[in-house]
């Protein structure tokens, strides 16, 4: 496997992208490529993964964003898609995208790029808190819909996170200058608000907080649903109170079967 990373272009190549997110979601959300190419070509950015070591050096990845405004109207770049197909994740390439898309708008002059995540699927927490060094204090509830959930679904909350592209912080931890905590550092002198899903929390006061999400919430909801649907709710409630009281996401680090976002004021 060799992967290269540069913007797509050609009509066959845009089609790929549309046919790779049907396989990423499932058909759910597709942007189409008269989308692709007209924001492209117009300040957006649009990056493929091609693994020029398979015939016909298919697309296997892609990440998509385009040029928007801060409430206060400063201009960032809005990150709205990024997908490795199934057989190529845990290669790294996710991340490779990130880093070429970073290059890219930095090119640009921005300085700022935002994007959301679902909070309580670990890896990806991984990636965006602890590897790329984005913080987050924004928390959106459902945002895909539908209204109302099915009593069988979850809803589509998410975390909106800032990445300050040329920051000491991010620029130390691409560099490795700036290693991320351990968990047990994480944890050292650190409030767990909510050490049981379905259990009281602790109140939202102190230096350092921390967040627990289940390790694998696919798996959970496959075989405890009510559960998984009482971490989303715990944490919707909790981090919604904490980032209105002031605090950020600054670290995230797995231990054992849980997850752990680090916060502070």
């Amino acid at each position: 496997m060799t992967i290269e990373i540069r913007p797509v272009a050609g009509y066959a190549e845009y089609v790929a992208c549309e046919a790779l997110q049907d396989v990423a979601w499932g058909g759910f959300g597709i942007v189409p490529l008269n989308m692709l190419t007209t924001v492209h070509t117009s300040g957006g950015v649009v990056l493929g993964a091609f693994d020029t070591a398979a015939p016909a050096a298919p697309l296997v990845g892609f990440v998509f964003g385009f040029l928007g405004h801060t409430p206060d109207g400063r201009l960032k770049h809005c990150s709205h898609m990024a997908a490795v197909l199934p057989a190529y994740r845990d290669t790294r390439i996710g991340e490779r995208l990130k880093l070429a898309q970073r290059t890219a708008v930095i090119a640009q002059g921005i300085d700022l790029m935002t994007w959301t995540f679902d909070p309580l699927i670990s890896r990806n927490a991984h990636l965006n808190i602890r590897k790329l060094g984005a913080i987050c204090r924004t928390y959106k509830q459902n945002v895909y819909g539908p209204d109302p959930v099915p009593a069988d679904d979850l809803p589509t909350d998410r975390f909106q996170v800032e990445w300050w592209l040329t920051s000491a912080r991010v620029t130390a931890r691409l560099a490795a200058a700036d290693q991320p905590l351990s968990a047990e550092a994480l944890l050292t002198d650190t409030i767990v608000l909510n050490p049981d899903p379905e259990g009281a929390t602790a109140p939202i006061a102190g230096e350092r907080l921390a967040l627990r999400i289940p390790a694998n919430i696919d798996a959970l909801r496959n075989t405890n649903f009510p559960c998984a649907r009482a971490w989303r709710y715990q944490l919707r409630t909790l981090a919604s109170a904490a980032f209105a009281a002031g605090y950020h996401v600054a670290e995230y680090a797995r231990y054992g079967e849980s997850g752990y976002y680090l916060l502070v004021q």
